[in-house]
C-alpha cells in the first residue's frame, strides 16, 4: 500500500475520433460506438488528507463551477456509502477545461480523484464493485478511469483498448458557448445502424475516421452556429489531417501531423477570434 498523505494527478481531456448513435434503447437512452482518446491537457487535481472534507477551485473555469452539482462531492458521496466511513481529504481542482464542452473533463475529475482516494487510502474494490461505482457516475468514467484509448460501445462498455493511435498534435477550439447534451439526443433521428467492428490499422486510420462521423454534431451546430465556422475554419484554413467535434460539443479539434501546421492553425484562430478558448495539445494513448 502506498504510503502518502498528498497527491496530485493530471485530469486529461478527452476527445471522441468519432461518435456514432447504433440505436435508441427501450429505456431512453442511446447505444453508441465511438473511438476515444486522451489528450496530454487537462485539469489537475491535487488531494490530500484532512481533518474534513474541503473543495476549492481555481483554473481559468473555477469559478462557473457550482459546488452542488459537482461530480467529485457525488464520488465521495458514493464511496462513504460503500465503505461506511468518512473520506476527510481537501481537493484542489484546477479547472483548465471549459465546462460542458464535450472533452470529458467531469467524467475525468471523477475518474482521477477515485484514483487519488484509493490510492490515499489503500483502497481495493473487486473489478466488479469498481465498474459499478464507474459507470453510476456517468459513461464516460469508466474509460477515463482505466486510462487507455479504446473503442466504446452500448452506453460507455469498453470494447477493445488501444494504442495504435498516433500521437498527432491536436488544436483544440471551444467558442466558449454551453450546447445542452440532452437537448441534442430528443433531436437527433436515430436510424438502427448494423453494428460492425471498428477495424483499422496505424496506417489507414485517419482514412477510416474519414468514414465515419460525429452523429451529434448536426444537431449541436442548429443549437451553436460557431460549431459549423469553426469546423470550416479547420478544413479550408488549416493543413489538418482530420476535423470533428468531439462529444456532443461544443468543442471541435483538428490533427496535425507536424508542429508547423499546428502552430499555423493556432494563429489563424487566434486571428479570428479573442473571445475563442484555444489550445495546443498532443493525443496520448496512456495515461498513468
Amino acid at each position: 500500500m502506498r504510503n502518502t498523505s498528498e497527491i496530485s494527478k493530471l485530469s486529461p481531456a478527452k476527445i471522441n475520433l468519432f461518435l456514432e448513435v447504433v440505436k435508441k434503447r427501450p429505456d431512453g437512452y442511446h447505444d453508441l460506438e465511438s473511438l476515444m482518446t486522451f489528450c496530454n491537457f487537462g485539469d489537475t487535481i491535487a488531494m490530500k488528507k484532512s481533518k474534513a472534507f474541503s473543495i476549492n477551485f481555481d483554473g481559468e473555469f473555477g469559478d462557473v463551477i457550482k459546488l452542488e452539482e459537482n461530480i467529485i462531492c457525488r464520488l465521495i458521496n458514493k464511496i462513504e456509502q460503500i465503505l461506511e466511513k468518512k473520506i476527510k481529504v481537501n481537493i484542489q481542482l484546477t479547472k483548465n477545461l471549459p465546462i460542458a464542452s464535450g472533452l470529458g473533463g467531469g467524467s475525468s475529475n471523477a475518474a482521477t480523484a477515485l484514483k487519488c482516494i484509493m490510492e490515499l487510502y489503500g483502497i481495493k474494490f473487486s473489478r466488479k464493485k469498481l465498474n459499478s461505482v464507474l459507470f453510476e457516475l456517468g459513461a464516460d468514467v469508466p474509460f477515463c478511469y482505466y486510462g487507455k484509448s479504446a473503442i466504446i460501445t452500448g452506453i460507455g462498455n469498453i470494447s477493445e483498448f488501444t494504442t495504435d493511435i498516433p500521437n498527432y498534435h491536436v488544436l483544440l477550439v471551444n467558442p466558449l458557448r454551453r450546447v445542452p447534451t440532452a437537448e441534442i439526443f430528443k433531436k437527433i433521428s436515430v436510424e438502427k445502424k448494423l453494428n460492425k467492428k471498428f477495424v483499422y490499422t496505424k496506417k489507414d486510420l485517419i482514412n477510416t475516421l474519414n468514414k465515419r462521423n460525429n452523429d451529434l454534431e448536426h444537431q449541436a451546430s442548429n443549437l451553436c452556429k460557431d460549431i459549423k465556422e469553426i469546423k470550416n475554419t479547420f478544413t479550408r484554413e488549416t493543413k489538418q489531417i482530420l476535423t470533428r467535434m468531439t462529444g456532443s460539443g461544443a468543442t471541435c479539434f483538428g490533427l496535425y501531423k507536424d508542429l508547423n501546421s499546428l502552430y499555423d492553425a493556432e494563429k489563424i484562430f487566434k486571428l479570428k477570434s479573442k473571445k475563442m478558448w484555444i489550445k495546443k495539445t498532443r493525443i496520448v494513448n496512456n495515461i498513468l
